[in-house]
């Protein structure tokens, strides 16, 4: 495949999830599907192609094998798709080689026998959630109803491949997982996560020097597409607290502990860092509400309501990336 994504160098770390994040256009579907047939072929091993809505199936389906027989690959064997109530099955010369399922609907299948799936691929697991499509609601959780359902106690693996618009997403956030910055690969829980943040620059290169490449030149869209940078994701109001920051309380955002702290220069600063035996502990969402937390009206309670303010106002500031992405989607809702 040239200079497109190869999924050998990923293979080689003995993980159990694996998140692979590329610029658009660098083979990891057309990839993921040459492996799985590999797998197929030498031993036997099905795999699970899973996208997040059935939408999204049905128009993954309707070319999923024609861009990998149209390129010279497996074009001997004869690849089809076989549609059923419950799922889709894959074949390959007439035996079943993958299924096809929506993680939205996957719970449906949890009498469902898969003794031979050994891969789960998990296609553009990021998505812009200020479109049409939304992170599912305990999406994490879905996800991992799904493995247990599939595997059982064997073991197995689950690929996510995805397009580089964001680094806060419900996965990142559940285990804590970030990019890797200085290198392409990251494991995380003892080698059970690894993060692959891959950097093609053959591959950059020649999409720079094509017509839309040119287009594109120093637009935030080109260093999406081309350069691998989050689409989504940029510096604005990101700064460190300085140390003179006065801790208010603690606000608590699909399950992150953001702690609120105000500064002598003016600014309003939220931070993974809070005092741990705070007094004011809020939610705005009744899944994030316990005993310990006061369930509150953002537009009501003091200190998110000045929150929202000094964001208005400019003068709000988040410690990272990942901070101000969370915020910021709680408090644009609030913005009337």
């Amino acid at each position: 495949m040239g200079f497109y994504y190869n999924f050998d160098k990923l293979f080689s770390y003995n993980f159990l999830l694996a998140f692979v994040i590329t610029e658009r256009g660098l083979g990891k579907t057309f990839g993921s599907k040459v492996a799985m047939l590999k797998k197929f072929i030498k031993n036997g091993e099905q795999f699970i192609y899973i996208r997040r809505y059935k939408t999204e199936l049905d128009s993954a389906l309707a070319t999923f094998w024609s861009d990998i027989q149209n390129n010279g690959y497996f074009d001997d064997l004869e690849l089809g798709i076989r549609k059923k109530k419950m799922l889709t099955e894959f074949t390959c010369d007439g035996e079943v080689c993958g299924f096809a399922v929506p993680l939205s609907t996957a719970n449906i299948l949890k009498s469902t026998a898969f003794p031979k799936v050994k891969t789960i691929i998990f296609d553009e697991f990021l998505i812009d959630d200020s479109g049409v499509y939304k992170y599912l609601k305990n999406e994490v959780n879905l996800m991992l109803d799904l493995m247990e359902t599939v595997f059982r106690l064997r073991d197995g693996q689950v690929i996510f491949l995805g397009n580089a618009l964001s680094i806060t997403n419900p996965y990142f956030a559940y285990w804590n997982l970030e990019l890797p910055y200085n290198s392409e690969f990251k494991t995380f829980n003892d080698g059970l996560i690894v993060v692959n943040y891959a950097k093609n620059d053959e591959y950059r290169k020649v999409k720079k020097e094509s017509r839309f490449g040119k287009l594109i030149e120093n637009t935030s869209f080109g260093r999406y597409a081309i350069d691998n940078q989050m689409l989504k994701d940029n510096t604005h109001f990101i700064e460190k607290r300085p140390p003179d920051c006065k801790f208010y309380g603690l606000l608590i955002i699909n399950g992150i502990n953001i702690g609120i702290w105000n500064s002598k220069n003016g600014h309003l600063y939220m931070s993974e860092k809070y005092e741990p035996n705070a007094t004011h502990k809020f939610a705005c969402d009744f899944n994030d509400h316990t005993e310990d937390t006061m369930f509150v009206n953002i537009r009501e309670n003091f200190y998110l309501a000045l929150c929202l303010r000094y964001y208005k106002q400019g003068l709000l500031r988040f410690e990272n990336q990942k901070i101000k992405n969370i915020c910021i989607n709680l408090l644009n809702k609030c913005i009337v």
